[in-house]
């Protein structure tokens, strides 16, 4: 991504399930935390865990393999449970750091989403990364026979990463913007999401 997930961006991860979204969350959980110069933010997360996924056991193991206390890494996730846009809208206001929302479409009651609703929690995410110049990542499912992005976010994200499982291996494939298009390979074991030749 070009050096990784710079504030202000969006991202919206999508993909089938069991392709690595809440996993990839949970990694940039602890990530954020690291100082500048090990990729970091030295940063807190806001996790809005909309479907229960949260796993604090994931936290500790990708901890231990980057090196962080993992009570530390613990502490420096704050999870909030949310199962409305209202629930999510009003944990905002405890936004520092890395906002992860996991996922969008429990917030606006499955597939069939009233477009109003998310369109005003999205705009407001999107100005809060803007104006706080924090970085923001909402999960998504896979929408139809492509994964391209649901198209009531996509007005709203800045960066779009499509994860495709294939073969025990994941590839994460950067379709927007089109200038930063691109593709690696990752694979999901215990101390993380790494790259696929690790």
């Amino acid at each position: 991504m070009g050096g990784g997930l710079r504030p202000p961006i969006l991202l919206e991860v999508t993909g089938p399930p069991g392709s690595g979204k809440t996993q990839l969350c949970h990694q940039l959980a602890v990530m954020v935390q690291l100082p500048p110069e090990r990729g970091g933010l030295s940063a807190r997360c806001l996790y809005i865990d909309t479907e229960g996924t949260f796993r604090p056991e994931r936290v500790v193991s990708i901890a231990r393999y980057r090196g962080i206390d993992p009570d530390a890494a613990l502490k420096g996730v704050e999870v909030i449970e949310a199962r409305s846009v209202e629930d999510a809208a009003w944990a905002l206001v405890r936004w520092r750091g890395l906002l992860v929302v996991d996922s969008l479409p429990p917030l606006v009651g499955g597939l069939e989403r009233p477009l109003s609703r998310l369109a005003a929690f999205l705009g407001k995410v999107l100005e809060l990364s803007i104006r706080l110049g924090q970085p923001c990542v909402v999960t998504n499912r896979w929408r139809g026979s492509r994964c391209y992005g649901d198209p009531y976010v996509c007005a709203f994200t800045t960066h779009r990463l499509v994860l495709k499982p294939h073969g025990g291996i994941i590839v994460a494939e950067l379709v927007y913007p089109r200038a930063m298009q691109g593709a690696a390979r990752l694979r999901i074991c215990e101390e993380g999401v790494l790259d696929a030749e690790e």
